[in-house]
């Protein structure tokens, strides 16, 4: 097992600092608490973080692929231009009420990740490539999920309020079996949402 962060940064806490090109793989990174952080062009694959607090961070660049997040806390952080491949995010800390503004992703790749009854109030998900990602019993009020495609991403009972869908596209969304009010969505892909409804359309 790599030790690198842990021999190269002993402290629990850190702030205001700025990572780059870190590799670490198949590491084991516990109890961590890291403020205002900037990681940049770093790979994590398969990393196991383990009550680690991440606390207004930014991410740029960094492969995330198979990380664990058990226990971990996720205030603010921002995600860019990343891989954050088949992460299991229900294995994160989350309050009953959740934090508002607890994860922003733009221009990333989610694949194959879960996101299931999580509160994700003003989340944004922007530009991204979200295919298989289970969104199911999630509340996504608010949310900013434009111009991401959303190929085979699930959504049941899922909390679209005010939910901005504007350019995202490839998204199956069924009006019956999710919340969706005062959700914006962009035509012509917004036609998918008719296919759930039992109704004949003319030419």
């Amino acid at each position: 097992m790599m030790t690198y962060f842990i021999d190269n940064y002993p402290e629990e806490e850190y702030r205001a600092q700025t990572f780059e090109q870190l590799t670490i793989q198949a590491e084991q990174i516990t109890h961590k608490t890291l403020d205002e952080c900037v990681f940049q062009e770093c790979t994590f694959q398969e990393t196991r973080f383990h009550g680690c607090r991440f606390l207004h961070c930014t991410f740029k660049h960094c492969d995330f692929q198979l990380i664990s997040v058990k226990d971990c806390t996720f205030m603010n952080a921002r995600f860019e231009d990343s891989r954050v491949i088949g992460v299991n995010w229900i294995e994160a800390s989350w309050p009953a009420r959740g934090l508002l503004n607890s994860l922003h992703f733009v221009r990333c790749v989610l694949n194959h990740s879960t996101f299931m009854g999580l509160p994700l109030k003003k989340a944004t998900f922007q530009a991204c490539l979200a295919k298989d990602v289970d969104f199911t019993e999630a509340n996504l009020t608010q949310a900013d999920c434009t111009n991401t495609d959303f190929s085979q991403s699930r959504f049941f009972h899922t909390n679209l309020t005010q939910a901005d869908f504007s350019r995202a596209r490839n998204y199956a969304i069924a009006a019956h079996l999710n919340t969706l009010k005062k959700t914006k969505f962009s035509l012509p892909d917004a036609m998918a949402l008719l296919y759930s409804l039992d109704i004949m359309l003319n030419e």
